[in-house]
């Protein structure tokens, strides 16, 4: 095990700048998953990490050791890509074991690390099957399997479950989430699913457009998002927001949105400023449907989106869209105005002008 260190790295393709100067830690142990939208540059970082790619300035270091200039096969890692790159002439046995045979493990130990990947991932009754012959799912453990046996240091996987279907990406998001438990050994995982990336992290980095826009714990990224961006990617549906100008009066502050005036609890912010323009952003889940009153804003449905065990109401506020999450029992339907309001507490605010938080 290793923990990571990756210090103002920076990676660019001609004129083009991938990554500009990326500062991250990940302790030994953790797993760590870099999420965010196509193009951020979260492979890149990722392929660097591996050796797959040179970085144009800045260090990585595996502990004490600085493996910046190493190549993939000193730098003591195993990679899962989003292709299984299975050998289709090779039984799954023999896929398990082929890495550690060309490296001239003895035969006996192969079969010990082989058994103990197998136990792992459930694999036993497919041994001597060939890959034609299984499931998306099971391939792709078959390739974690690969990885398994050569224990290495670091674990790195390329958005492994983009090719599998949505009930089979949860099965096997919950088992790479268990055999982390079972083996401990730091992981670092990409992809552009949030749900995944709330799902599996220790620490959570959310990139965008080649910076890590804000680092921490899934829940605490969530609940605390630095920025409108990271508040708008986390979360599905994703956050609501509602263009508007700070108010002070009587000691009390608003968001005048439109004429409509929203309060906040000022406490909350730092930095509030009587005219300012802000966003104002709110979840479905903290969005409240109430009869007409003081502070509700007008909400004009144009779908409801119902999934069995929950409701989704989609809108619009002065013409902004807006989705609000409502009980089954709700009776609401499209073409129709209700009323919307936000416990104070669980709104946010950001600038207009740099799309920074201003919450303490």
């Amino acid at each position: 095990m290793a923990a990571v260190a990756i210090e103002q790295l920076g990676k660019r393709f001609g004129t083009t700048t991938v990554l500009d100067g990326v500062d991250l830690a990940i302790p030994d142990g953790a797993f760590a998953v870099l999420v965010g939208p196509s193009g951020c540059g979260k492979s890149t970082l990722l392929r660097l990490i591996a050796g797959l790619e040179q970085p144009t300035s800045g260090r990585i270091r595996f502990g004490e050791r600085d493996v910046t200039d190493l190549q993939p096969r000193e730098r003591d890692i195993a990679m899962v890509f989003q292709s299984y790159a299975l050998y289709p002439h090779l039984t799954v046995r023999g896929n398990l074991g082929f890495g550690l045979m060309l490296k001239k493990v003895p035969k006996l130990e192969i079969a010990e690390r082989v058994a103990e990947a197998s136990r792992m991932l459930g694999l036993d009754g497919l041994l001597d099957r060939m890959p034609k012959e299984l499931s998306g799912g099971q391939r792709q453990r078959v390739a974690m399997g690969r990885a398994i046996v050569r224990r290495p240091g670091l674990f790195l996987f390329d958005e492994p479950l983009s090719n599998l279907d949505a009930a089979l990406r949860g099965q096997v998001r919950v088992e790479i989430r268990k055999l982390h438990e079972q083996l401990g050994t730091t992981s670092i995982y990409v992809t552009h699913d949030q749900v995944e990336a709330m799902t599996l992290a220790d620490v959570m980095f959310v990139l965008n457009r080649g910076k890590v826009e804000q680092a921490g714990a899934p829940l605490a990224v969530y609940e605390r998002p630095k920025t409108r961006f990271v508040a708008g990617f986390l979360g599905s549906p994703s956050m609501n927001f509602l263009d508007g100008t700070l108010v002070s009066e009587r000691g009390a502050w608003f968001v005048d949105v439109a004429g409509q005036r929203v309060p906040i609890d000022a406490g909350a912010f730092t930095k509030l400023v009587h005219g300012d323009a802000v966003t104002l952003g709110v979840r479905p889940h903290d969005a409240i449907l109430r009869p007409a009153e003081s502070g509700a804003l007008e909400l004009v449905l144009t779908f409801v989106e119902q999934l069995g065990g929950e409701t989704y109401v989609h809108g619009s506020i002065l013409g902004s869209p807006f989705v609000v999450r409502v009980e089954p029992t709700v009776s609401v339907q499209a073409g129709a105005t209700v009323h919307v309001t936000f416990p104070s507490e669980r709104v946010h605010l950001f600038a207009r002008t740099t799309g920074n938080s201003l919450r303490c």
